[in-house]
């Protein structure tokens, strides 16, 4: 009986919480109503209980026996208010009073577009490519009215989704970089593998920065950057740039920055700057849709998006589609909530993935993960790197924000080196030759492993001898679920040119230190060692110290090209898994 009243007591508490969510986030969650976008006007979307007796009072009038006539797709609209009610109740970032249509025929579309003038809707925005507009309105009434005179077989309804700046790190309920995370600072393009002179990496590569803007800044001197903006007030005027608002600004510096002081990746690369954040860092799904397109037809072979919803819009998947078509690669940011979740739009398929790292290589607690990094993203820096800032400044920039544009850099990179290829086909070869990390293979936190530019560049070069510990893979709660508690995984990978012979790998797992001989590693391969590991001492402890170490034997290889990635030391943290 007190098993009962316990089971009673805590579903009431639920259903609680739960109520007390959704008013938080009906009621009171901030959901950008300072944004103003492309003559929105003000979107106003924090609404009372108006929205849901909007719906109603439609759903009441829709039961009466005098229905209009010349409405004949109740059903349709009936079903699209449903959807909207479910999509307001469970998604924070939906706009309110907006909505977006979009039409299987140009005479569809053309011909609402015509009819406008009769129903009382405003036009907040319109793409003859995508042949979808979006919609404001001062009542559910309204868009359902006319929703019930669209034939379903040629109009598709969805809501418009809040888009905005990943959270910087340690801000609100985003998470930090980890204990032990180390900053890059100047080191970055040294860590993927660039040296000397990289000045003409990115020549004839157009590169669009889908940001906040581009601000006037040394590390572009003798650039042209066009850059159209997206951002107006109610009246349609445009809205200037605040001076502090920089992020586009150092997104655009890390892939292509070209002053001595702050290097790009790609210092040659062309860039185009699509300005489609406010002043507060938000912007919508049907901008960004109108962004990636317009960037396609301009010519862009990369699309740089260090931006993030959780809102999944059709419209930007058919964008992304758009731009495939194009020729164009779309790079974006998985975000930086820390969550096994991978923000919209990297998490579209054809859209390329990019989480962070430190500058050990290792990931770093903000960067969001999920399957959308194992089926072909990948990690790059994104802790402490220094890029440009408005005013001539530099800053310490991190984030899943700062990752993407190294992808980018380095696609455009690839690109210059290799006149004619594709943007897809320079990332797949920096996918095959990205440095492993994590678990063995491609995985959901660090895709296909971490950036490394050199390797692909020098990939031809013959001579190169560069063994690593690329990782000390144990998870704790899978091992045991896998029946392999105390076994961890490490990974010694070949980085150069060469096959190597008789690799010495010392490996200490908190069960004494053993030495393994791995006797052949073909040239850019990897072996994994299975290493007992001490599991009960690092549950009783709460934490295992752990380490490995690669020797090339001197007497049948040549000397190694990076002897600092040959030494690995991490710490395995045991955690009881959450409730």
């Amino acid at each position: 009986m007190r098993e009962k009243t316990t089971i009673y007591t805590a579903a009431v508490a639920g259903a609680v919480l739960a109520l007390l969510v959704f008013l938080y986030f009906f009621y009171f969650a901030p959901r950008g109503e300072r944004l103003v976008v492309e003559g929105s006007g003000d979107l106003d979307p924090i609404e009372g209980s108006g929205s849901l007796a909007d719906i109603k009072t439609v759903k009441r009038g829709w039961d009466d026996d005098d229905v209009d006539e010349g409405l004949p797709f109740r059903g349709f609209a009936d079903r699209v208010l449903r959807r909207m009610l479910k999509a307001l109740f469970f998604d924070p970032s939906v706009i309110r009073k907006e909505a977006v249509l979009t039409f299987n025929s140009d005479e569809a579309y053309q011909l609402f577009l015509n009819s406008l003038g009769a129903r009382n809707l405003r036009l907040l925005g319109s793409s003859g490519p995508l042949r979808s507009v979006r919609l404001g309105f001062d009542s559910y009434e309204d868009f359902a009215n006319a929703l019930a005179a669209l034939d379903p077989a040629e109009t598709a309804s969805e809501m418009n989704y809040l888009v905005s700046l990943p959270l910087p790190p340690e801000h609100r309920n985003s998470p930090g970089a980890g204990s032990g995370a180390v900053p890059f600072g100047r080191n970055a393009l040294e860590s993927l593998g660039i040296s000397g002179d990289n000045s003409a990496f990115g020549r004839g590569v157009r590169v669009a920065v889908l940001d906040s803007g581009i601000q006037d800044h040394v590390a572009f001197n003798g650039k042209v950057i066009r850059e159209l903006d997206y951002v107006r007030d109610s009246n349609g005027n445009p809205i200037p740039t605040n001076i502090e608002n920089g992020h586009g600004t150092a997104v655009a510096s890390i892939i292509a920055g070209s002053d001595p002081r702050l290097p790009g990746v790609a210092p040659s690369a062309e860039l185009l700057s699509y300005r489609i954040l406010d002043n507060e860092g938000y912007t919508n799904s049907f901008t960004l849709a109108e962004a990636i397109v317009s960037a396609a037809d301009e010519g862009a072979d990369i699309i740089n998006v260090s931006l993030g919803s959780t809102g999944d819009s059709a419209l930007v998947r058919q964008a992304v589609e758009y731009a495939g078509s194009k020729g164009a690669l779309i790079v974006a940011a998985t975000g930086n909530d820390g969550l096994d979740q991978v923000t919209y739009p990297a998490a579209i398929e054809d859209v390329v993935a990019v989480s962070a790292v430190d500058a050990r290589g290792q990931h770093l607690d903000f960067a969001n993960s999920g399957s959308s990094l194992e089926s072909g993203g990948m990690a790059a820096p994104g802790y402490g790197v220094v890029t440009a800032w408005p005013d001539g400044q530099a800053s310490n920039f991190s984030g899943t924000s700062a990752s993407a544009p190294y992808v980018s850099g380095a696609v455009a990179a690839v690109m210059s080196e290799n006149p004619g290829m594709s943007a897809q086909a320079a990332y797949q070869l920096l996918t095959e030759h990205s440095n492993e990390a994590g678990a063995p293979g491609s995985d959901d936190v660090y895709g296909s492993g971490n950036l490394n530019v050199g390797r692909v560049l020098n990939r031809n070069s013959p001579g190169i001898v560069d063994v690593a510990v690329a990782s000390y893979y144990y998870d704790p709660v899978l091992a045991v679920s896998n029946g392999t508690e105390n076994i961890a995984q490490v990974i010694v990978e070949n980085r150069g040119t060469e096959a190597l012979h008789n690799v010495s790998v010392d490996i200490d797992s908190g069960n004494g230190a053993r030495t393994y001989n791995v006797a052949f590693i073909p040239a850019g391969e990897s072996y994994l060692i299975p290493a007992p590991i001490n599991a009960a001492a690092g549950r009783s402890a709460g934490q295992l110290d752990v380490s490995a170490t690669a020797t090339v034997n001197s007497s049948l290889n040549t000397p190694d090209l990076s002897p600092e990635d040959n030494i690995l030391s991490t710490r395995i943290e045991f955690k009881e898994p959450s409730p």
